[in-house]
């Protein structure tokens, strides 16, 4: 069945009231990932910069997380300190990592600074060490390695995400599949669709209309011939592998009233079995019930374990009403399982920008990841384009490109 916005929640950030706020604390790096969208020119940010930035969020971005990102933000020399200065704030610091620099000693000194937890990206398509032509299923050895040292400290929530590629696109249920399996230890999923330019076929301006060598951007590549996958895509892979995943919001695009640029869902189960999803209903009073109560909306929830009270709402959303169905049949099975316990495990699908015939890229709508450039605020997927070109830039297809496309139709 074809997605309908009209039978998802649509999440109700914007730019000055939004759950999220995009850290980049250093562009250092210790591998490269495959479409990565950041390039090494500054090196880490002093302490007192990134304390000013905070500084910024808070007055214009009403976050309830921080996301601490790079670059590798584990590989700053301050990061326990950032953590703190971040937990002191009263946000929550969330750590996106490679986890390559990730050890039991500096988990520690983490948490007790006052880290929340962490978002660790992990896929085939990144120059790791000794994890190289592995597929999906192969990486799920590695991602069991970060969820068992994580857990062994315990407390700190953990997402996984991965960017999904045409060549990886079938290998998503395989991530998935494992993640069911860590119920409770695993609190969320992403996949996030690959997106590149191309500079063979492509000509870009700037905002001053003089053209530039696209070449100086990380992530456009010489040439790319398979077809882009799309987060319907992907949330219809899942839903064929398992039927009892729904989504229940969205966030559209800055220019195609079709676009479904990101895709929130959650599972509701236990460590023994996923017994169903939360609904657009549940999704919207998560949302506005957090902001009632504590003044933001939600990206990251406080706990994984929320219990069988979201089971009270099945009255009112027909998703969690199956799920609680679902829930009571095995208890009647199985009366011991009752005292279980009952979590959620998030799974979000990004579709990253889509060039536009025009030159502009459909961006996510209230992105929830930009970043503080300049005094403004700004798409982290094209910050790079400010610090190298001073703004955004205008790509389009070079006109013998058209021609020919125009004589093979």
């Amino acid at each position: 069945m074809a997605l309908d916005k009209r039978d998802l929640y649509r999440l109700p950030w914007s730019m000055n009231d939004n759950p999220i706020a995009w850290l980049e604390i250093t562009d250092v790096c210790n591998i490269y990932c495959e479409g990565c969208y950041r390039q090494r020119m500054t090196g880490h940010k002093t302490l007192d910069e990134v304390k000013e930035e905070v500084a910024f969020f808070k007055q214009w971005r009403n976050p309830d997380n921080v996301s601490i990102a790079g670059g590798e933000p584990l590989i700053h020399p301050q990061i326990v300190d950032i953590v703190a200065h971040i937990a002191a704030s009263g946000i929550k610091p969330i750590i996106l990592t490679n986890a390559v620099a990730l050890k039991p000693e500096l988990l520690r000194e983490l948490k007790k600074a006052g880290l929340a937890g962490f978002t660790v990206h992990i896929d085939s398509h990144q120059n790791r060490p000794h994890w190289k032509d592995k597929t999906e299923a192969d990486l799920n050895e590695l991602r069991q390695q970060v969820t068992d040292m994580v857990a062994e400290v315990g407390g700190l929530y953990l997402v996984f995400n991965s960017t999904v590629y045409p060549s990886t696109f079938h290998e998503i249920p395989d991530v998935m599949r494992w993640g069911r399996q860590n119920f409770g230890r695993v609190h969320g999923l992403v996949f996030i669709t690959y997106r590149t330019a191309t500079s063979d076929t492509s000509v870009a301006t700037d905002s001053t209309d003089q053209k530039v060598d696209l070449t100086k951007l990380s992530y456009v590549k010489e040439h790319f011939d398979e077809k882009f996958v799309t987060s319907p895509e992907v949330y219809d892979l899942l839903k064929e592998a398992f039927p009892e995943f729904e989504a229940a919001g969205y966030l559209g695009g800055s220019i195609r009233h079709d676009s479904f640029k990101w895709l929130a869902g959650a599972q509701i189960g236990s460590r023994r079995q996923v017994f169903g999803s939360v609904g657009k209903q549940a999704m919207e009073v998560a949302q506005a019930g957090h902001h009632i109560l504590k003044g933001t909306y939600l990206a990251y929830l406080s706990q994984a374990q929320i219990g069988r009270k979201v089971f009270l709402l099945s009255p009112w959303d027909p998703a969690v009403r199956q799920a609680a169905k679902n829930w009571w049949h095995d208890v009647v099975r199985h009366p011991s399982h009752l005292f279980d316990g009952i979590y959620v495990q998030s799974v979000g699908v990004i579709q990253a920008p889509d060039l536009m015939p025009d030159g502009r890229a459909d961006m996510c709508d209230s992105c929830p990841d930009i970043t503080y450039f300049d005094g403004k605020l700004v798409n982290s997927c094209r910050l790079d384009e400010y610090r190298i070109f001073g703004g955004f830039l205008s790509v389009v297809e070079k006109p013998e490109v058209e021609t020919i496309a125009g004589r093979l139709n």
